[in-house]
């Protein structure tokens, strides 16, 4: 776990000190633009930088269990010429640890996403619909739900259209899915280390829909589900209300947000094993509620 709270900070850090060197380059070209050449494209400065901070609660209700804490991330964003959108955001949540779900739990957990999106075909309208290549890696490590570590990279297709104040985008791909059940809750229920790791090939399927409510409110909805074969191992949904605070604190908001998981235990279960076999966990989902300040520089 040491090593994991290391990789953790580590890779926050990094996204500021990536944030602070761009920043500091276009600073520098700005004050030279007049005697020197236009500086390349890779040098240029992320299209926003996005620091949030807030308070969640991790509740798991097949066992009436609340965890709360408090978190700090990360993100940013960058448009190529070439039209492709680049993003990345990083978030470190701390735990108020006084949960019986996992004895050993330390109270530090992470998740990270990296994003690629590039135009295949769009309207002559600009903004009407658009079809692009899209290919996302997103990890997740130790929750208090017993998820140790899980990795999903999946690349494919989406089509998205505006319909006035709603837009939504639908998406279809496949790629690679690792999920890891941390070993303190079902090594007493009988499994071994070896069988707490699901690594398969899988297909994926998402919607999003956004609704601009007013000009200072919008709506977020997504769905998503992961699939191997025939086999359904996840399923995640997220709703959030975002109140922009602009016109009293330029480039802020206000988000509150509930991501629901579900997962496929069934698959852990040790081939062979007797029909009542205990699952892996008592529970087999997990949902994150959020407040959060965001601020964009």
């Amino acid at each position: 776990m040491k090593t994991k709270f290391l990789a953790a900070s580590l890779s926050l850090v990094a996204l500021g000190w990536a944030s602070t060197s761009l920043v500091t380059t276009a600073s520098a070209a700005d004050a030279t633009s007049a005697a020197s050449p236009q500086l390349p494209e890779l040098q240029k400065p992320f299209d926003g930088i996005h620091y949030q901070v807030g308070v969640q609660d991790m509740w798991v209700p097949d066992v009436d269990s609340h965890t709360f804490g408090v978190n700090v991330s990360a993100a940013m964003e960058r448009t190529l010429r070439s039209g492709t959108h680049l993003s990345m955001d990083g978030d470190m949540f701390l735990d108020f640890d006084q949960d019986h779900l996992d004895p050993d739990h330390i109270p530090v957990w992470w998740q990270l996403h990296f994003g690629l999106a590039g135009p295949i075909m769009e309207s002559a309208t600009p903004g009407a619909w658009h079809l692009s290549w899209v290919a996302d890696a997103n990890t997740r490590v130790n929750t208090v739900s017993s998820v140790e570590r899980e990795i999903r990279a999946v690349a494919g297709l989406a089509y998205g259209a505006n319909l006035g104040p709603l837009s939504l985008e639908g998406r279809l791909g496949g790629g690679y899915f690792f999920l890891e059940i941390d070993d303190d809750v079902p090594v007493p229920r009988g499994y071994a280390r070896d069988d707490l790791r699901n690594t398969t090939w899988v297909f994926s399927p998402a919607l999003e829909a956004k609704w601009t409510v007013s000009p200072h409110f919008k709506l977020l909805g997504r769905a998503q589900e992961w699939h191997d074969g025939d086999t359904w191992l996840e399923t995640k949904y997220l709703a959030a209300l975002d109140w922009d605070l602009s016109e009293k604190i330029p480039g802020a908001a206000l988000e509150l947000s509930v991501e629901f998981t579900r997962y496929n235990i069934a698959v852990y279960h040790p081939a062979g094993s007797p029909p009542g076999y205990l699952p892996v966990l008592p529970w087999d989902d997990d949902r994150l509620f959020k407040l959060s300040f965001d601020k964009w520089w």
